[in-house]
Parts: structure tokens; sequence; C-alpha cells
């Protein structure tokens, strides 16, 4: 059987961009494929160059949704911000809704406890998440949408939007672990016993958080996690989304711009 997360199309090699993966060419469960060029997931694009640039345009990308904190934009801010060639969105997808998460101690391993942060960013996350949608309603053209790493949040979009087109959650989980083939993170050690290690090199972070070796890790198993959570305490990613306020219309038009 194919494995379709490494058809030579996903991986866009665009000029200084990274992480850059198209979600075309998944099956799903009724046997119909997503579309390619309708969908794009990233990394921060910063370090994309104007060929890179010309090289989105002629992809049919128009619009860029960046799901990084405020801080992080005054940081590092989007090379995209004020394009006159790209539609430019932001939603802050964690803000503070997340503040002083911490991992279950009954979570044993790097995917489960990176699980419990998505089952906890789900749980608080749904208005956000529903307004990321809408906005990826809109207009007929390829959107990219990214975080920093292209991973947590990007990751969890990407599985609303497959999980919306009835791909099934192997495949999501499969998508999501192609970071690891595709952005090195040299904090990132799935070999680590213990995830709650903290990998050399590390400075704290904006809330003076020491991150381990399990935030850094992209396992497929997280996602799986994440997914069955959906299953069970929402009937699935539609169900999720219906209870976070998106509405039937707007998921039949994500659903029409996956599939047709």
């Amino acid at each position: 059987m194919t494995d379709e997360t490494l058809d030579p199309k996903r991986h866009l090699a665009f000029d200084g961009a990274s992480n850059l993966r198209d979600l075309g060419g998944y099956t799903t469960k009724d046997g119909r494929q997503t579309q390619w060029r309708r969908f794009v997931r990233s990394a921060i694009p910063n370090g994309i160059t104007a060929k890179g640039k010309r090289d989105l345009l002629d992809y049919g990308v128009s619009s860029i949704i960046d799901l990084r904190a405020p801080s992080d934009l005054e940081a590092a801010p989007n090379i995209f911000t004020n394009s006159g060639d790209f539609v430019f969105h932001h939603h802050d997808f964690w803000s503070d809704r997340l503040k002083g998460f911490k991992s279950s101690p009954t979570s044993p391993g790097q995917a489960e406890k990176l699980a419990d942060l998505y089952r906890r960013g789900l749980e608080k996350c749904g208005g956000v998440i529903k307004e990321i949608m809408t906005t990826m309603t809109q207009g007929d053209h390829a959107t990219v949408f990214h975080c920093s790493a292209g991973k947590d949040r990007t990751g969890i979009i990407a599985a609303m939007l497959l999980g919306v087109a009835g791909v099934p959650h192997d495949t999501v989980a499969a998508d999501f672990a192609l970071t690891d083939r595709y952005l090195e993170d040299p904090k990132r050690d799935h070999a680590q016993s213990d995830p709650l290690t903290i990998p050399e090199g590390t400075l704290p972070n904006e809330n003076g958080d020491m991150l381990p070796v399990y935030m850094h890790s992209c396992l497929p198993r997280t996602m799986l996690l994440a997914l069955e959570f959906l299953d069970e305490n929402y009937g699935g990613v539609e169900g999720y989304l219906l209870e976070s306020g998106l509405s039937t219309q707007h998921i039949a038009r994500l659903r029409s711009k996956m599939l047709d």
C-alpha cells in the first residue's frame, strides 16, 4: 500500500520555506481524496525568499493565517502582515488559555504527555478554533496556516480539516508526524525515556518555564490520543466543531473545499 504521506507533491520545498506541506492527496473513509492546493500547513514562513513568495503565488496561495501569540509576532513580525499579494489573518490560538498547564503524572511517555496538552487545548480553545475554521471557509484560493514550528497549533488545525474531510485517524496522525521528517529540532529526542527531561541548551520561555523534551516531540500516537478524545467526548471532529459554534454551513463549505 502506498504511503500517502510521502507523495512527492506533499512537501513544498519552496526557497526559504520550512515544514511546508500540502494536505491534498489523502484518501478518505468513503474512498474520495483531499484536494491539492487548498490548505497548506507550515512553520513560520519568515525565512522564505522572494522566489519562494513567487512560488506560493504560483501555487495559488493568496491568504496566510498566523496562529502564534501576539508576543511571537512582536518578536518575529510576520513578513506577510502588510503584503499586497496575500491576505493576512492572525488568530492567537493558545493565548493564556493554557496558563499553568501541567501534564498528568500518570501519562507515561512523550506522546501521552503532549496529548495531555492537546486535550486541554481542545477543551479551552473551541472559540478560537471556530474563528480559525470560519476564516478558512473564505475564498477559493489556497491558504497557508502556520504557528512557529508548524507542529502543535498547526497540527491541531490540520487535524480539524482532515477530520471534516473524513480522513482516517491513522492518516491524520501520520501527517502530524511528518514534522519529524521535514523540520529539524535539536531538542527533539524520541528515544529519551524520561519525557520530563530538559534538553541541553533550553532557555526559559516568556513564562519562565523550561520546556521538557516531550514538548518538542511529534509522535503519531499524540494525535491519535487527541482524536480519540474528540471521539469519546464530542462524537468526533465534526461534533467538536459544532459544539464550538461552527455552523453546519461552514462545515459543509470546508468539506467542499477539501474534497470537491
